[in-house]
């Protein structure tokens, strides 16, 4: 009799077959049931660990017994049981090293790897929608933003940005894992749950390292009380970690306001924070403060949607001047209600820094970061304000602190290329734009970046083998940098006119790299001034470079007049002269190739790393 029928005829497939199906039953049964008990994770996966070691027992007992109407009793016909015994044993070892080694969520690494982050350090996933209305997905990401936002206050607490941890929204896997690409040592999660004016909302805080639920509640409130449960979740957080990590959360509460304010707030965040319907978002916003216009955080990010709408859609210089106006004058309203609020010295920052009064603009931007050390938005855009005024090591070390609080976040690998190009680090370049194809491969600095690099340091064979790697990828985009180069570096068989055709078509302040790589000081004048204040914060930038044609552009009267209008020269002043330009007594300035004494910034020292 062949081995298939001896098997067959001791029922050892029969039994095996059933004791899997039943194994499956009872383990999906259980991981329903041992969370709801708010069990340990390990508890499952002891049960887990049992259950596989339980099936060569079974099938071996198959194999040695024979269950009949006179019991279970063992056939002596069944011989060969050290075999079995054997077998068994080295099934149950298997079983072991699979899970222990072979489940990408339990490998060793992926649990000791957390273990290194600051035990302070937490993230708040995204929570999920229960509602069963896709609609209601900014209302549970709303509540997930403004959690975040409360932690975020409590000094002791490193918190991920909000940009970091909507990337992993809607794509499940366990803590460990997320925990370890976050960097932090604990994760918030949970779900919400709206039925019209009532709300459940279940929270959770779990510990990287192990997967253990440190603390879970669920709550059932009216909406008029969310700031109050916002406030109380934090509260009930910052109590669980205060046990294991002696962290003190002083939560303040707030004012509550009119729920369809609120409703009509996180509808425009959701907007804001995808930057889509740049518009929608401001109407939602302005119909949150006509609601309740003692709402600071309405009229902060009312301002804030109106001072970035410029990047999202086209418009002229006069629509870009308004646009700017109302964001101003929304900042004001915040300032009224909450004066020291991070994102209100945020927007006042901006607000300065479109007046060309770059002094105000970074006094506004530090007290914004003391306030709130873990909000990222402030910290690009001073970043950015260091880069547009020619703080160009300042501006790098600013950006290694964004791209560390928020990982995720598009923006700040942009800032940290604009200001490792400036310095022509090619590392640290070449990083930021390896990681900007990672989180998107389309975007613009992605594209472009490295034929950017190369112009700003006139380095032609460089800039044409960066444009061959736009043509072998992105063909369609590659249009305007193949009728840009051969006119940029001289060539004489450069069409002029297709180059002029390029520039007109060419995306936002892509034209001035052109212009300046040429070293066109009438073309970049002209552009710059029809381009608007957004774009003439930019304008030192541009020419900071090495390639002799940017600074031969600086030496320009005329550039000269625009630093001025554009209040560089008063800034610089204030804090100290970049590399290329120097003062000249009390009323001159040069800027370009003979202004050879670089004169060292004095300026605060960059905020601490969060």
């Amino acid at each position: 009799m062949s081995l298939i029928d001896e098997l067959q005829r001791r029922k050892v497939f029969k039994v095996g077959g059933a004791y899997v199906v039943v194994a499956w039953l009872v383990i999906q049964v259980a991981s329903i049931v041992f969370p709801a008990f708010d069990a340990p994770p390990w508890v499952l996966r002891v049960f887990i660990l049992i259950s596989l070691l339980g099936f060569p027992i079974a099938v071996v007992t198959a194999w040695m017994f024979d269950a009949g109407p006179d019991g279970v009793h063992r056939d002596g016909s069944r011989t060969g049981g050290k075999g079995v015994y054997a077998a068994a044993t080295v099934l149950a070892m298997l079983a072991l090293g699979w899970y222990f080694y072979g489940q990408p969520t339990f490998r060793r690494g992926d649990v000791e790897t957390p273990n290194a982050s600051d035990p302070r350090s937490i993230a708040v996933l995204p929570f999920e929608n229960m509602s069963g209305d896709p609609k209601q997905e900014y209302f549970s990401d709303g509540m997930t933003e403004e959690l975040l936002d409360v932690l975020a206050k409590v000094p002791q607490l490193k918190v991920v940005a909000r940009t970091s941890v909507f990337v992993f929204k809607g794509k499940g896997g366990d803590v460990r894992e997320i925990g370890r690409k976050l960097g932090v040592a604990n994760i918030v999660e949970g779900s919400v749950r709206r039925d019209g004016e009532q709300v459940r909302i279940t929270a959770q805080l779990v510990r990287v390292s192990d997967g253990f639920h440190v603390w879970s509640q669920t709550y059932d409130r009216k909406l008029e009380g969310l700031f109050a449960l916002q406030d109380e979740i934090a509260q009930n957080i910052g109590q669980a970690l205060q046990e294991s990590l002696g962290v003190v959360t002083p939560i303040a509460a707030r004012t509550p306001i009119d729920p369809a304010a609120y409703d009509e707030y996180l509808k425009g965040r959701a907007l804001l924070r995808q930057r889509r319907d740049m518009p929608g978002a401001i109407a939602h916003f302005k119909a949150a403060v006509a609601r309740a216009p003692q709402f600071a955080e309405g009229w902060s990010s009312l301002s804030l949607a109106e001072d970035t709408i410029y990047w999202y859609v086209p418009m002229d210089k006069a629509q870009a001047v308004d646009w700017l106006a109302q964001a101003a004058e929304a900042a004001e309203r915040a300032k009224a209600l909450a004066p020291d609020a991070a994102p209100t010295q945020h927007l006042l920052g901006n607000a300065a820094r479109e007046r060309f009064d770059y002094v105000s603009a970074e006094q506004h931007y530090l007290r914004s970061i003391a306030a709130d050390p873990s909000y990222p938005d402030v910290r690009e855009d001073y970043s950015e304000l260091l880069y547009q005024v020619g703080r160009m090591q300042d501006s790098a070390a600013a950006t290694r602190q964004v791209v560390q609080l928020d990982p995720y976040y598009i923006v700040g690998w942009m800032r940290q290329f604009d200001a490792a190009s400036a310095l022509d680090n090619r590392k640290e370049a070449e990083h930021a734009l390896e990681r900007l194809r990672e989180l998107d491969p389309n975007n613009i600095y992605a594209i472009y970046g490295a034929v950017d690099y190369a112009l700003a340091h006139g380095r032609e064979a460089e800039a044409r083998a960066a444009a061959l790697e736009i043509e072998a990828h992105h063909a369609v985009q590659a249009a305007f940098v193949r009728a840009l180069l051969p006119w940029v570096f001289g060539d004489p068989a450069a069409d002029e006119r297709a180059a002029s055709a390029a520039l007109k078509s060419i995306p936002t302040m892509k034209a001035g790299t052109y212009l300046v790589a040429r070293g066109d000081t009438s073309g970049f004048l002209e552009f710059i001034d029809r381009a608007g204040p957004l774009d003439q914060t930019y304008f030192f930038a541009k020419m900071f470079a090495s390639s002799a044609a940017a600074r031969a552009m600086l030496a320009d009267p005329q550039v000269k007049s625009r630093l001025i209008d554009f209040g560089f020269v008063a800034y610089w002043r204030a804090k100290g002269w970049p590399a290329g330009c120097r003062a000249l007594g009390d009323t001159d300035f040069e800027c370009g190739p003979d202004a050879t004494k670089a004169v060292a910034l004095r300026h605060e020292p960059a905020p601490a790393r969060p």
